[in-house]
């Protein structure tokens, strides 16, 4: 859909009283393609049922100069400011709809990046109706996603102990998150890293239920109708095991085939999510994941013939109630990963 507003405005006041359920979750990612490193960041805020309150800044690096690190850290809620037009900070972070920066003590020393982009004008949502993502947040427990800069250029630095890392022009995403509950499984697929500058794909998965977005030559194809996402018509998920996903979907004059693969192990971080009814969800991220998309589309009433696009920097994760990759112990932080 067109940008109204920015898709990160907040959706809850945050003036919530211990015990009443919230999380609002602000995610971004940037790529140096050149140099295969890849920098993930999240801006959160919780309120659970057990009256844990938070706000929390995460990072995470991974194909750097053995810096490669994970790390997150909880300030109070009160801390939280949030302003209009969309800015949220607290302690030394700040998110905007067109920067980012923020610090945080890595095991290599403190991690400091400061980055700018120009907004997206797309905002990709899973269902396309309102009336059936409000039915799927208040019954199915979905929460609501805008993919609020899905295709940016990011410009910035990100400094970990003596080493700093220049991203001109880099491939970025940036997006939000929000809900009284959370799915109890979910996986995810965003790459704009195509030797194509134009090109862009995000897949959403929650809990079988498939939404896809596919931009190229100038076109935006979103296939996030209900038919889309169930009955014989849907996205399908050939395989979907974590590490592992092929997918093949038809709509919107569009025809795709994805496959991605997580092809190693050292490529993984893995966090530990609290949810608003306090129980926990293992995520685990990769940053740089080949991906091959075969697509035809359709041009005055013909397809085209099939063309395929192909990076080894996709993003992907995974998550559910259990660990997917590995064990509890190597999620972080640990007094999630504990519940």
């Amino acid at each position: 859909m067109q940008r109204q507003g920015t898709g990160n405005e907040p959706h809850f006041d945050w003036h919530l009283d211990e015990g009443e359920r919230g999380r609002e979750v602000w995610y971004s990612l940037v790529t140096d393609t050149k140099n295969d490193v890849a920098f993930w960041y999240r801006y959160t805020l919780l309120s659970t049922d057990s009256g844990h309150q938070e706000a929390r800044l995460w990072a995470g690096l991974t194909g750097g100069e053995g810096e490669d690190f994970f790390t997150t850290r909880r300030y109070p809620l009160e801390e939280a400011a949030l302003k209009d037009p969309f800015a949220l900070s607290f302690g030394d972070a700040r998110l905007t709809n067109s920067s980012a920066e923020g610090s945080l003590d890595t095991p290599e020393g403190e991690a400091s990046w400061e980055l700018e982009y120009e907004p997206d004008d797309t905002i990709f949502t899973p269902l396309r109706s309102k009336k059936l993502t409000d039915f799927a947040e208040k019954f199915l427990g979905s929460g609501r996603h805008w993919s609020a800069n899905q295709s940016v250029s990011m410009n910035g630095t990100l400094e970990v102990g003596g080493t700093t890392y220049e991203f001109d022009d880099a491939p970025g995403h940036q997006g939000h998150t929000v809900g009284e509950t959370s799915p109890e499984s979910w996986s995810w697929i965003h790459c704009n890293c195509f030797d194509e500058p134009d090109a862009c794909i995000e897949v959403l998965n929650v809990e079988g239920k498939v939404s896809l977005c596919f931009r190229k030559g100038g076109e935006t194809y979103m296939l996030n109708r209900l038919k889309d996402v169930m009955g014989p018509l849907a996205t399908e998920n050939v395989e979907n095991e974590a590490g592992r996903w092929r997918l093949s979907a038809k709509g919107e004059g569009v025809k795709l085939d994805v496959r991605v693969e997580v092809e190693d192990d050292s490529k993984w971080r893995k966090a530990a999510y609290l949810t608003p009814d306090d129980s926990s969800r293992y995520v685990a991220h990769s940053s740089l994941t080949p991906i091959e998309v075969t697509y035809r589309v359709k041009d005055n009433g013909d397809w085209s013939e099939r063309r395929t696009l192909e990076s080894d920097v996709a993003r992907t994760e995974w998550a559910d109630t259990s660990p997917q990759v590995g064990d509890a112990d190597d999620y972080a932080p640990a007094e999630f990963a504990e519940r």
